[in-house]
């Protein structure tokens, strides 16, 4: 439901705002006093064309801000557009447009900016606009299908829902087929694909931790000269000294050294820590030596194992390369291909049982589409003679309207039918495709029988009616008039209008105006009282003028609408 609009700088509006209410609330005023643009500016929010005329005179920016709230199924698609957008939810809305001087306009909802094409989709599920704006389902016949199954009642929406969800269990065993490959042939490819995987794997007998291993031998054979030297100077150095160069090992000079402490240790008592020191230092630094010469004598270098650690190093960096950066993702591959490899083996039976129940789910969804088929040509029947009823009642005696029929070439969660309304306004005229022969009049008339037929089933929250009294008087106004009470009984309904007989209807009426000031024409509106909407239907009445013989007649077509409510109501 629109609770409220706001209007800045729109055309010939400064400022203005409306708070709506349920019911019907009708708009009227003198020709030019700016109903139109109250309705632009509304279209504006569904996502229509934005132009820079629109902007006032002398301003840079226009703004149209409506606050929105839904409920039932159409809450339910709003919610689920709003969590693909990433827009938090809450119980009211508030959508947002901006024109820009520079012809850039921008779209906001909830204060986040989003595409004009999301307010063209949420706006589907918000409001149905009828009239010279055109934003209506009638007119997208993709909607068809979903206004006449709307009307079908529960027996067809049970067969629908039925077929919905046949094609469901359908469709998900056609991905468990296709994740088993597109043929026995393309299974037998995987297999064969997996298999010389899988002894590329195992055939190099890899082991956590080798690769580490590896690099640390590769390193040590490689140096092997350098290291060898190393460790024969070190120990030199430690142990053996060089007569050549008369440099005596450093085990000598500390053993010397400990004899030393040792003696003086004897002396004074406080150089026995140190001495204890130095003498574990000589045990250690023995015990080096000596490994240091085992390590020597144990070298050797072999060049053969050199090529077969660098070999095996390529050997596992290309297995890296091709299926997991360590060893441990390679062989966590090679098992989940092997347990692949045991599901592929096991799928031609897997298959074979899949495509037979896909056979048979096709067989049922083609007799329950059948037999919705069936029901919709019901419905279209009840339909076609409803809406002709309705529409000689609105100023269309001769009016044809039809529901044709196509078939579908292929399976779908909706049936096999396609629809599109068809629609003759003349006595003697075939009926045409709705969407492209009729006129504007025609349309909103069309939509009030229909909308009128379907209101409690019909998800849309807000009905806008732009003039549907347009070229139609007397008797006929009277039926549309009391066919706008009736809808909004369901509905909230916004409707321009020019006659009394529709506007003494209403819950609510708002007056728009023309004021100038400061030599600037704005556009004005107000929420009638009870004594305003007397002076206000009776200058829709009687433009000469208000006098008591016109407030008698307005009191005469107050009271008939109260009393049409009351029944209806009742």
């Amino acid at each position: 439901m629109l609770i409220e609009l706001r209007v800045s700088n729109f055309a010939l509006i400064e400022d203005l705002s409306f708070n709506f209410s349920p019911g019907l609330n009708v708009l009227s005023g003198e020709t030019g006093a700016g109903k139109s643009i109250v309705i632009g500016a509304i279209n504006l929010l569904l996502g229509a064309r934005a132009t820079v005329e629109q902007i006032r005179q002398g301003e840079k920016n226009a703004h149209v801000e409506g606050v929105v709230s839904c409920a039932g199924e159409s809450r339910e698609k709003i919610e689920a557009l709003l969590e693909q957008a990433g827009i938090e939810n809450s119980e009211e809305l508030i959508v947002g447009r901006e024109v820009q001087s520079s012809g850039r306009s921008v779209a906001r909802v909830n204060g986040r900016a989003v595409p004009v094409s999301f307010l063209k989709e949420m706006g589907k599920y918000l409001v149905d606009l009828h009239g010279q704006h055109q934003h209506q389902s009638l007119l997208r016949p993709e909607e068809h299908l979903e206004l006449l199954d709307a009307f079908g009642g529960e027996e067809l929406n049970a067969s629908r829902r039925r077929v919905e969800e046949l094609y469901r269990e359908r469709h998900e065993l056609q991905q468990q087929l296709a994740a088993l490959g597109s043929s026995s042939a393309e299974r037998e490819r995987r297999l064969d694909v997996y298999e010389y995987q899988l002894n590329e794997i195992n055939n190099a007998e890899l082991q956590p931790g080798e690769d580490e291993e590896l690099a640390a031998r590769e390193k040590v054979l490689a140096n092997a000269e350098k290291l060898f030297n190393l460790a024969s100077e070190a120990y030199a150095d430690l142990y053996s000294g060089s007569n050549e160069e008369r440099v005596e090992a450093v085990v000598d000079r500390l053993n010397r050294a400990r004899h030393l402490l040792g003696e003086a240790a004897g002396i004074d008592q406080n150089l026995s820590p140190l001495a204890e020191l130095v003498e574990s230092a000589a045990a250690q630094l023995e015990e080096a030596s000596h490994e240091l010469r085992d390590y020597q004598s144990r070298f050797e270098f072999d060049p053969a194992e050199l090529q077969m650690i660098q070999e095996r190093q390529n050997l596992v960096r290309d297995l890296k390369r091709k299926y997991g950066a360590t060893i441990e993702d390679i062989l966590d591959f090679a098992a989940r291909t092997e347990a692949e490899m045991e599901r592929l083996r096991n799928s031609e039976e897997t298959a074979s049982r899949l495509e037979q129940e896909i056979k048979e789910l096709e067989n049922q969804i083609i007799e329950e589409s059948s037999h919705l088929h069936r029901l919709r040509r019901e419905t279209a029947g009840n339909l076609e003679a409803l809406l002709e009823e309705c529409l000689q009642e609105l100023a269309l005696p001769n009016a044809r309207f039809a529901v044709r029929f196509f078939e579908k070439s292929s399976l779908s969660a909706r049936g096999t039918d396609q629809v599109e309304f068809m629609f003759s306004a003349n006595r003697g005229e075939e009926v045409k495709p709705l969407t492209k022969i009729i006129s504007g009049g025609e349309v909103s008339r069309v939509m009030l029988a229909l909308k009128t037929i379907l209101a409690r089933q019909d998800l849309v929250p807000t009905l806008v009616f732009d003039e549907v009294d347009a070229g139609i008087g007397g008797v006929t106004v009277q039926a549309v008039a009391e066919k706008l009470a009736h809808l909004s009984g369901h509905h909230q309904v916004l409707c321009v209008t020019h006659s009394p007989q529709i506007a003494a209807m209403a819950d609510y009426h708002f007056s728009l105006f023309k004021e100038t000031v400061d030599e600037r024409t704005l556009t004005r509106a107000a929420l009638l009282d009870d004594g305003q909407r007397r002076e206000e239907l009776a200058r829709m009445l009687d433009g000469a003028g208000i006098d008591q013989v016109s407030l008698k007649h307005v009191d005469s077509v107050l009271e008939r609408a109260r009393r049409f409510k009351e029944q209806s109501a009742g």
